[in-house]
């Protein structure tokens, strides 16, 4: 009798101490042991709303830290997003997209930080040995905000602080193939295409800052990938006759007013017909 009760007591131990161990798992590590994709990135990627980019797009929440994953896939709370190359992506792939995009991120600006999307990415466990893919577009926000430094001094400092983030996706995500996924092509040489009011009608205004602000954050991107040995994708060449001046049935960057270039979700970004060239170009790279 004694050693029957002494057996239920161990299997009733038993129980609740794997009970116990299941439950102080992190949040969502069970469910992302799945093959999955991780997006991580900026608004260009990111695409929320106008309303969503003007409410939370730059909420102090992500960069405190907060977080929890919700039923569209987001488990950055704080940062809005739409659907983007990086889902679009992980929808032709077959697999579930873990989206840490945020508008406004930088590296080595004031800001949003790219690590606290790094950050969330391993606390809430987007990040895993089953992660297959891992794609990030940053770059941007991070050449207009350091003018005062030379092109060299950028690309140095930019290696620098995404260095180390890139090798904490690594190391949390060991089997995933990682691409920084670069731009697609913004200008018109040095002329940019603000107000789109007519069919094909248009200004062309001379701007030749962003021309270099979009090679400059190419060189980059392109550094970090040498220096960290992950993959570049290079979008210059695909949407080279696809920039913000290009006819209404071809345009992927909308203009700053643009009524005839198709849906897209903010101004001066990619359009729905770029996220999903750029999803085709990820998922058959």
């Amino acid at each position: 009798m004694i050693q029957a009760v002494s057996r239920r007591l161990l299997v009733l131990v038993a129980a609740v101490v794997t009970a116990a161990a299941a439950l102080a798992l992190p949040t969502g590590v069970a469910e992302a042991q799945e093959r999955n994709l991780v997006v991580f990135g900026d608004s260009v990627i990111a695409n929320p709303t106008v309303p969503e980019y003007l409410a939370g797009g730059l909420s102090s929440n992500i960069a405190n830290g907060q977080s929890s994953r919700g039923s569209s896939g987001n488990p950055a709370e704080g940062c809005p997003q739409g659907h983007n190359w990086g889902r679009g992506a992980a929808e032709r792939l077959g697999m579930p997209a873990w989206d840490y995009s945020c508008s406004g991120a930088v590296s080595m600006s004031p800001g949003p930080q790219f690590s606290t999307q790094v950050d969330t990415a391993i606390r809430t466990g987007g990040l895993t040995d089953a992660t297959q893919r891992v794609v990030i577009s940053t770059g941007f926000n991070d050449t207009y905000n350091n003018v005062q430094m030379s092109n060299g001094q950028i690309i140095q400092s930019f290696v620098g602080a995404m260095a180390p983030q890139v090798e904490r996706i690594k190391q949390a995500a060991p089997n995933a193939r990682i691409q920084i996924v670069g731009y697609p092509s913004i200008t018109a040489g040095d002329h940019i295409c603000l107000f789109r009011v007519g069919p094909n009608v248009s200004d062309r205004t001379y701007v030749p800052q962003v021309n270099q602000w979009q090679w400059q954050a190419q060189d980059m991107q392109i550094a970090l990938a040498n220096a960290t040995n992950v993959e570049f994708l290079d979008l210059k060449p695909s949407t080279s006759d696809n920039h913000m001046c290009a006819p209404d049935d071809k345009r992927m960057w909308a203009g700053l007013v643009d009524f005839y270039g198709g849906p897209g979700n903010l101004p001066f970004h990619v359009n729905d017909r770029g996220h999903a060239h750029v999803a085709h170009v990820i998922a058959h790279s």
